[in-house]
């Protein structure tokens, strides 16, 4: 049974013991009114109590009761007294606004009641007893008198027992023996002198005695109201001034502050329940610094309380104070959610935040497992008292912050000059991460750096023996683990808990906390400094101000000492290319120049063998251009021997990408290279293209030999480097000589091209009544287009003369003119127009028609070449003195005759080019020509000519530049015709052009 329920047993026990021993002692003897005038007196006086924490109100209603006793009769005074300690009772906790429990509104009321009534019952027995009748004597009168508040306190005394135990009895009397003496004990005697006015002076008279009566009870509870307040203020200034006398003896130490804030705090309220908790300022942290729970001191406790959460959080957030007198009825009003989850949850309690200058720092939280245990007064006292504690407080952290500060930047800058005094990042590193565990006292210190592909690697450790050896071989990836996060994020991460964060990854089983921060260089993440602990939140702020100076610290001196590495190798380096450049700058050739190519790698990179190699892409193959370190056999075998694409793909990749790629293992790789790998035996290559005006121009190999060989990226630049000097060298030398070549075709082209204008007419042919003009361009410098004239066998005997001169009878000559145009340009094109010109002329010589001669012609064509070229060809034989011609257009441009009169007619005939089958069927028509007639015979150069806009020349064009110059000479139209060409063309000819004028000249 706990105390409530005994308590409760008590008060029904005891108050029905009572109220049993009023109703037998059958009271009601006097009239209702006067027992009413009684009973309204009592409970105004008993109104006009005072009340000092935590007994009982006090009053003068003592008097009142024992006044009715002694005029009415004991049996009526115990009557009096129960009813109205009964209604008081009752009314009692709603004055005081206390919970509206059994025990409040009924079983104390009973208690009340019936220790009254037995109170003035008892007594009247004892005045009987010693007076032998009703109480009249002196000592009977006091014993009645003195009865009544023995029994009364008694009753208290045991009730506080019950609810409190010893400390319970002892805090009551300590703080209530002086009320109840003055104001209960000391009156009573005053009860004879209203009995006496009642008796003997009438109701009247009694009426204006119960008026004072109540006066004085005002006076004594203003009274003491005053004196307690004065008392009270006295109390808190005394209190205030020894808090404060303490705050200033005291040292800057904040856990000795907040001790001395619980001492002080006890002297005002109840503190077995006491919390004093100090925020983190830069975190949700809350550390409770004072831990009190049922008077038993509890070790300090640090968790996450973020702003708002609780009644702790709420005050943070706010600044506010809290008094909560009964939890049970206010909870629905409180401005937030109590934490706390106990099977004992407290009834109330004051809560008063730690507030200086505005900003919370901390709150004290005191509670108790009874009601009403605080009142304002008490949250004000701890206000104050908060206020000045919070001020000390801050300056203590402030205090203790600064000391640390100094002590740890002391630390940085001694780690400073030892870090930035070595300039070997070898040595660099596991002096860093020795001399920070030295100094800061941490249990466990790594370093990684960011490496080329991305990902950290391990550099330094103070761990030793197996477990540095594991670490030698970790490489961690953005992202994983704690340390990979801190490079995905840029940002530090301090992990107080690592069992509880996912992020981490095990690598021992006593690492508890983990700290780790970027080491940054110019916005660049270039590794991560990475601290352990064995001890659960181990870290605080100050270690993350730490490791982040000593991370910048860290960062810059990896930064010297790689740009002091970077300075040597650069400087070696430039020295290498120096004597490359020096080296092919002596060469005067590719003869002389080739051997030094493939000498120098292995004397600067130390490979063992170096091959260079040409890239041939129309035939998709690399040639060996020269080799070094192979025996003459191999050399002489290999050097000149064309590789095929697929037979190295190692090659082929590194002319695609235009990358340097290594091969650290080629075992088990030979088909990436078979003719150099499985030929040589070769355990590591290095091929670097020869790359120059953007064109692959070949590969540089390096070969380690039969050792493997680990290629580091100093290696791939300086092979690179040494290839683009190479590249530059070996593409003037092969310019060089395709200059030489060149010049040497250009001549012969020149020569050829000479050859080619004496296979035409040097001069057109002088008929009289016929005017003739013609035009040959090639579009190089040799080309495939011909024309050709010359005289045929009239068939009436006469001497023959092959001179178009001559004007004489042989005037009367038929004159053929041919126009061809070979399928090709350039050099092809030309042998091919020579040779189909002579064969022509051969087959037209003898006086076949035209179409017989073309057919003929085409036989000897297709069985003479297998060149897969054709030409077409238009044949015209006209005679002089009559204006006929016979022609046929084999697969030609067909000519255009411009008639005198404007009108234009097309002399084509059906037929292809000669050349594509050997058996053709061509042929023939005739036309009249008449004075003033033109025939214009061009190639598809004329036409098929495009401007800058892609459109062609065109026979509309070309007929339109001939009718406007139809009136002139031959020579006129052929230059109107090239003046119109050139201004459309506006560059340079595209395909060969040749035009032939013939023009029959007008009688008149």
């Amino acid at each position: 049974m706990n105390r409530e329920r005994r308590l409760i047993l008590y008060c029904l026990v005891v108050g029905a013991v009572g109220w049993t021993a009023l109703i037998l002692s059958s009271p009601g003897a006097a009239p209702w009114g006067i027992l009413a005038l009684f009973i309204i007196l009592a409970l105004l006086v008993e109104a006009a109590a005072f009340r000092v924490p935590p007994a009982d109100p006090h009053s003068l209603t003592g008097i009142v009761i024992l006044a009715a006793a002694l005029a009415l009769g004991p049996a009526d005074g115990a009557l009096i007294a129960g009813i109205s300690g009964l209604i008081f009772g009752i009314a009692l906790p709603l004055i005081y606004r206390r919970p509206r429990t059994f025990y409040l509104l009924a079983a104390r009321p009973i208690l009340r009641s019936g220790v009254r009534a037995a109170a003035v019952l008892a007594g009247g027995a004892l005045a009987r007893l010693l007076a032998d009748g009703p109480p009249g004597g002196a000592l009977a009168l006091m014993a009645f008198i003195l009865c009544y508040p023995t029994m009364i306190q008694l009753n208290r005394a045991i009730r506080e027992y019950i609810q409190g135990g010893k400390t319970g009895v002892l805090t009551w009397w300590q703080s209530s023996w002086t009320p109840v003496l003055a104001a209960e004990i000391a009156p009573l005697p005053l009860a004879a002198l209203f009995a006496a006015i009642y008796t003997r002076l009438g109701s009247g008279y009694f009426v204006f005695a119960a008026v004072g009566l109540l006066a004085a009870s005002l006076a004594v509870r203003q009274a003491a109201m005053n004196l307690r307040n004065q008392g009270a203020s006295i109390r808190e200034l005394g209190l205030l001034n020894e808090a404060s006398r303490e705050i200033i003896r005291a040292e800057l130490d904040v856990e000795a502050l907040s001790e001395l804030i619980y001492r002080a705090a006890s002297k005002v309220v109840d503190t077995s329940s006491f919390h004093l908790g100090l925020f983190d300022p830069e975190s949700d942290r809350y550390t409770l610094v004072v831990r009190v729970q049922d008077r038993v001191r509890l070790p300090p406790l640090t968790v996450d309380l973020p702003s708002g959460d609780g009644l702790v959080g709420w005050m943070r957030q706010t600044g506010r104070s809290l008094l909560v007198e009964d939890f049970a009825t206010e909870m629905d009003r409180l401005p937030a959610r109590p934490r706390y989850q106990s099977e004992r949850p407290p009834r109330s309690g004051i809560y008063v935040p730690l507030l200086d200058g505005g900003r919370v720092i901390g709150t004290i939280s005191i509670q108790s497992y009874q009601p009403y245990a605080f009142d304002a007064d008490d949250l004000r006292m701890l206000s104050l008292l908060a206020d000045q504690a919070a001020v000390a407080i801050s300056k203590a952290r402030a205090f203790a912050a600064a000391n640390e500060r100094a002590v740890q930047l002391q630390a940085i800058q001694d780690v400073s000059e030892r870090i930035t005094a070595i300039l070997d990042l070898d040595q660099l590193l596991p002096s860093v991460v020795r001399l920070i565990r030295e100094r800061f006292g941490y249990h466990t210190v790594h370093i990684f750096l960011m490496g080329e592909d991305g990902r950290l690697h391990f550099s330094a450790s103070t761990l030793e023996g197996e477990a540095l050896e594991r670490l030698r071989q970790m490489v961690v990836n953005p992202g994983e683990g704690i340390v990979g996060n801190v490079v995905l994020i840029d940002q530090p991460l301090l992990v107080n808990d690592v069992r509880a964060d996912p992020r981490y990854i095990g690598d021992d089983s006593i690492t508890r906390a983990e700290l780790a921060v970027p080491l940054r260089y110019a916005d660049h993440v270039i590794g991560v400094l990475d601290i352990q602990s064995t001890e659960a939140g181990r870290f605080q702020r100050s270690d993350l101000f730490v490791a982040r100076t000593l991370a910048d610290q860290v960062a810059v001196a990896v930064k010297s000492a790689r740009a002091f590495q970077a300075q040597r190798e650069e400087a070696w380096t430039l020295n290498a290319l120096l004597q490359v450049a020096e080296n092919l700058s002596r060469a005067t050739s590719l003869d002389t120049l080739l051997p030094a190519v493939v000498r120098l790698p292995p004397l600067l990179l130390g490979c063992d063998r170096c091959y260079c190699l040409i890239w041939d892409r129309p035939a998709a193959s690399f040639t060996p251009l020269a080799a070094y370190g192979l025996p003459a056999a191999d050399r002489a075998t290999f050097v000149g021997c064309p590789i095929a694409e697929h037979d190295a793909p190692l090659l082929a990749e590194v002319v695609r990408t235009v990358v340097p790629l290594a091969l650290d293992s080629a075992g088990g790789h030979g088909h990436l290279c078979a003719p150099i790998i499985e030929r040589f035996g070769s355990a590591s290559l290095l091929a670097t293209p020869l790359w120059t005006r953007g064109a692959a121009l070949g590969v540089l190999v390096l070969d380690y030999g039969p050792s493997p060989h680990q290629f580091t990226a100093r290696d791939v630049i300086l092979a690179n480097g040494f290839a683009a000097q190479i590249a530059g060298a070996l593409e003037s030398a092969l310019l060089a000589q395709e200059a030489a070549q060149a010049a040497r075709l250009e001549e012969e082209l020149r020569v050829a091209r000479d050859i080619q204008r004496t296979l035409l007419p040097s001069r057109a042919p002088d008929l009289p009544g016929w005017d003739t003009a013609a035009d040959w361009r090639s579009a190089r410098m040799v080309g495939g287009d011909f024309f050709d004239y010359w005289y045929l066998p009239v068939p009436r005997p006469f001497d023959r003369n092959d001179d178009p001169s001559a004007t004489d009878g042989f005037a009367r000559q038929p004159l053929g003119f041919v126009i061809a145009d070979v399928s090709d340009k350039g050099v092809p094109a030309a042998l091919f127009m020579a040779l189909a010109r002579s064969l022509v002329r051969a087959a037209a010589l003898d006086g076949s028609t035209p179409a017989a001669a073309l057919t003929r012609a085409n036989r000897w064509i297709t069985r003479d070449t297998e060149a897969g070229m054709f030409v077409t060809v238009f044949y015209g034989i006209i005679e002089p003195h009559t204006g006929h011609m016979r022609y046929c257009c084999a697969g030609h441009n067909p000519p255009l005759l411009f008639r005198a009169d404007g009108e234009v007619e097309t002399l084509h005939t059906p037929g292809i080019a000669l050349g594509v089958l050997e058996n053709i069927a061509l042929e023939e028509r005739e036309v009249c020509i008449a004075p003033g007639d033109v025939v214009v015979c061009y190639t598809d150069g004329v036409t098929e000519a495009i401007n800058a806009a892609e459109e062609p020349f065109g026979v509309e064009r070309l007929s339109a530049t001939v009718a406007a110059m139809r009136t002139g000479r031959a020579q006129s139209i052929l230059e109107a015709i090239t003046e119109a060409l050139g201004r459309h063309a506006e560059g340079p000819l595209y395909d060969d052009v040749t035009l032939v004028i013939i023009k029959r000249e007008d009688h008149d």
